[in-house]
């Protein structure tokens, strides 16, 4: 009998497969023949099957980016809440491990082109709506817990927070050496640890 395909599993393989050409040479480097080739395929014309053009594999590469960050983000935040959940959720968005940082690469090379392509600056900035949300809630649950003073602006601390972690991709692309994981943990410990500050322990 022949072998059923899981074409859910082999279109995800494609997409991670697109991600390590587009973290090792580059998005404008990786063409449709580069990734047909690197996952097996003779000819480019098998990808089509699942992505139509390139844009539309770009575009699936990115969307699974930020899935996987999310569903990273529930599984680290179950069950905590305040400042734990937040750290949790910071932890999980910054390029501090091996596979957090091939997403970053790639992530990066995708805001570049969402300058101009409409449906990736969505696919971003829907990203970064959700996790501002899920910041918010977490400030709130911590000043309600005494875990931190009453916030004077709430919306620039999470805006805070989330430039902190977008920055450290950037800058740990540019200076891997020096902006490595265990630094960019200090970083965000020491931006939660502001929050605390001046709070007694009961």
């Amino acid at each position: 009998m022949p072998r059923l395909v899981d074409h859910q599993e082999r279109r995800r393989s494609i997409i991670e497969t697109t991600w390590q050409l587009i973290a090792g040479q580059g998005i404008e480097n990786a063409s449709m023949r580069d990734i047909a080739r690197e996952c097996g395929y003779a000819a480019p014309g098998v990808l089509a099957y699942y992505f139509p053009s390139k844009d539309a594999l770009l575009l699936a590469s990115y969307q699974l980016i930020c899935e996987r960050t999310n569903e990273r983000i529930a599984a680290g935040t179950r069950g905590r809440r305040g400042l734990a959940a937040l750290r949790a959720l910071c932890l999980e968005i910054i390029p501090a491990d091996p596979l957090t940082v091939v997403e970053a690469r790639v992530a990066v090379s995708f805001w570049q082109r969402a300058q101009t392509e409409e449906a990736l600056r969505e696919v971003g900035r829907d990203a970064l709506l959700y996790w501002r949300a899920l910041v918010m809630g977490f400030l709130a649950e911590a000043e309600h817990d005494g875990e931190c003073a009453t916030l004077a602006d709430p919306d620039a601390v999470a805006d805070e927070l989330l430039n902190v972690m977008m920055g450290l991709h950037v800058t740990s692309m540019l200076d891997p050496d020096a902006v490595t994981g265990s630094r960019q943990r200090h970083l965000v410990e020491r931006a939660l640890a502001r929050l605390s500050a001046g709070v007694t322990a009961p």
